[in-house]
């Protein structure tokens, strides 16, 4: 591979999003489920949506078949896992007020939030393994002739996948913890 500006703007592109990702990782987050599920939703569009060569079809041969559903398998149990480590702690009533009263399109958020979350290093840490893999696989899957999922299409999926998967335990996991925190307060 020869280095080109696109190359390194590329690289440089894939480090800053892997340095983002790091710090979401440690530092806590408001969790909003509408907000939450955007994310997935979109990059998933999105990849399927890019999946489509310019003729309009796309040929997957079985590799490409097994390959798509590795990654996506692989991507949503790291999910799940950084949906399980996550840890919560409930936001400050000032912070609550703050963030509900922000004009995000004009739309209520009034009562939608009261927890924080973040996974910490482990987080970081499932997120680098998911990068390795991601990029082994890909390797792998250039070498058995699987190119239909080696570019930013499958990338989004895996993202989509991974969010996706996340997003679902901590809603499921935070009803759990309203419900708890519903009989104490009782």
């Amino acid at each position: 591979m020869s280095l080109t500006l696109q190359n390194v703007s590329d690289l440089l592109l894939g480090i800053g999003v892997v340095a983002w990702i790091c710090y979401r990782q440690t530092t806590w987050q408001v969790v909003d489920p509408a907000r939450l599920w955007r994310w997935p939703v979109i990059a998933g569009a999105v990849g399927l949506a890019t999946f489509a060569q310019p003729g309009g079809t796309v040929v997957l041969t079985a590799v490409d078949l097994v390959v798509l559903a590795l990654e996506l398998v692989l991507a949503a149990g790291a999910g799940a896992a950084m949906g399980t480590i996550a840890r919560f702690r409930p936001m400050a009533p000032a912070a609550i007020t703050a963030y509900e009263s922000g004009d995000r399109g004009g739309r209520s958020r009034a009562g939608t939030v009261r927890y924080e979350t973040r996974t910490g290093w482990a987080g970081v840490a499932l997120w680098l393994a998911l990068i390795a893999v991601r990029i082994g696989m890909d390797v792998a899957a250039t070498r058995l002739g699987a190119g239909a999922v080696t570019g930013t299409a499958m990338i989004l999926l895996v993202l989509a996948a991974n969010r996706a998967a996340r997003t679902a335990v901590l809603v499921l996991r935070l009803e759990r913890l309203g419900v708890a925190a519903q009989r104490v307060s009782a």
